[in-house]
């Protein structure tokens, strides 16, 4: 017997998952949360001993600086997953191989080839992105150059890991949401683990490199392993059809592109600012602050991301009822999980943090009650997207910009004036609050559009 059948035999655990709708996907999704979040906390102890608060600072703002392979990806791989799962809503899997209409077939192995050779290019970009801005950034507070080689090393893993990400995007595409976030849990579990041995061994900044290599080839491996005969499929099966997919791709990526740049603004912006107006301190209580509370909201989003492929699948097959169920279901779930999740954190935050000393390296409480909000905010319109980009649309693009613009503008200006991290942070939730209401707005005007069957299939 499995341990998950002796864990469903304790009382009430069963009606929790009913209510929660915790299915397979989201277990190893909120496993690798909670592992993330726990390894976020143990980590802590690893960046306390070992790092100073200065390098704190730069280990934050190596991470920040290493989301701008953003701007060399903007968003293809969340395309890649809505495009293969229109086509395998036609398609089916047996013993490992697809089987299905002819032509959807041939359409969904040409996209696949054409998403990997079209990521080799994206992934240099990426490197090339990552490394040079990095180097110029940092040099502006430092001349150490074993600091900026173990950045180059660093956005060297950055860029690559993007080309493993489209292992996953591939896979969930077939609705495989199971698998490959049990791959993503259990290699970054030993991605974490490699670092701690490296911070331990006195690797300092290298460890965020040795973890990323580590990343690399454990996923590598996970990936080509568990779907060896999918992908010897596609890869041996000559394409009869000619399919334009650039073309095909081109209108949502534009949109896709400046959402997900936006992104980076909207969420990544805020620690090099900090670092660059307030300093490497500032700039680390920040950035703990900001891991855990976007972890808890990463566990929370899992309600909605796993189930982006059975969104597309329900689009495709015109299930209007089945899709509307659905996402009214992951909309309330994953608020319920966000709600006690932030509670949790916040209690460890006031009454744990103190005796362990740790409170020195977060922000103050009201500032991080400022960010829970804030990121509460953000998980609504996270899940209202998730229902429009099933139908092949990026709708919240103008107000996507809207909110990089408005950010980005707060953020600087408190840093720039005030050096205050609590009034940008204010510009921060400021920000989110405007947008939630054209973005409210524009979901009511699309649903409308797509029960009447104007657009969307």
């Amino acid at each position: 017997m499995k341990i998950s059948d002796n864990l469903l035999r304790i009382p009430g655990l069963n009606r929790i998952i009913s209510i929660l709708g915790i299915d397979k996907a989201i277990f190893y999704t909120v496993v690798g949360v909670i592992w993330s979040s726990l390894a976020g906390i143990l980590s802590i102890f690893f960046i306390v001993n070992y790092l100073t608060l200065a390098e704190q600072g730069y280990w934050y703002t190596f991470m920040s600086l290493g989301a701008l392979a953003t701007f060399a990806e903007l968003g293809f791989t969340t395309i890649i997953t809505q495009f293969i799962s229109h086509e395998y809503a036609h398609l089916e899997e047996k013993n490992g191989k697809l089987e299905g209409d002819e032509d959807k077939l041939d359409r969904t192995v040409s996209l696949v080839k054409f998403s990997f050779k079209f990521y080799l290019i994206i992934t240099l970009i990426a490197f090339i992105i990552l490394s040079t801005i990095g180097v110029i950034f940092l040099k502006s507070f430092t001349n150490n150059y074993q600091l900026l080689l173990a950045w180059v090393l660093y956005s060297f893993t950055g860029a690559f890991l993007l080309l493993v990400s489209l292992f996953g995007a591939v896979l969930k595409g077939f609705n495989k949401v199971e698998k490959v976030q049990k791959i993503i849990t259990l290699a970054g579990f030993v991605s974490t683990v490699s670092i701690w041995i490296a911070l331990f061994a006195g690797l300092n900044l290298w460890s965020l490199a040795v973890g990323g290599f580590v990343n690399i080839a454990f996923s590598m491996l996970l990936y080509i392993s568990s779907s060896r005969s999918l992908l010897a499929q596609i890869l041996h099966e000559n394409v009869k059809g000619y399919y334009n997919w650039l073309k095909e791709t081109l209108p949502l990526q534009w949109r896709y592109a400046i959402s997900w740049a936006s992104g980076y603004f909207i969420f990544q912006f805020i620690v090099p600012v900090a670092m660059f107006y307030a300093g490497a301190s500032i700039a680390g209580q920040l950035g703990m602050s900001l891991v855990m509370v976007r972890a808890v909201q990463s566990m929370a989003g899992s309600w909605g991301m796993t189930k982006v492929p059975q969104l597309n699948i329900f689009v495709a097959q015109k299930k209007r009822q089945s899709l509307d169920g659905l996402f009214k279901t992951l909309q309330w779930q994953s608020l319920l999980v966000y709600t006690l999740g932030s509670l949790a954190l916040l209690l460890l935050m006031i009454f744990i943090f103190p005796i362990i000393n740790w409170n020195v390296r977060i922000l103050p409480i009201g500032e991080n009650v400022i960010l829970f909000i804030a990121e509460g905010v953000n998980l609504i319109i996270f899940n209202w997207a998730f229902f429009l980009r099933s139908h092949k649309q990026e709708p919240y693009v103008k107000i996507s910009f809207l909110s990089a613009v408005l950010t980005a503008f707060g953020v600087w200006l408190s840093y720039y004036l005030f050096s205050s991290t609590l009034l940008a942070l204010c510009s921060f939730l400021a920000a989110q609050l405007i947008i939630l209401i054209p973005a409210r707005r524009i979901l009511k005007i699309k649903r409308k559009e797509y029960d009447e069957g104007k657009i969307g299939y």
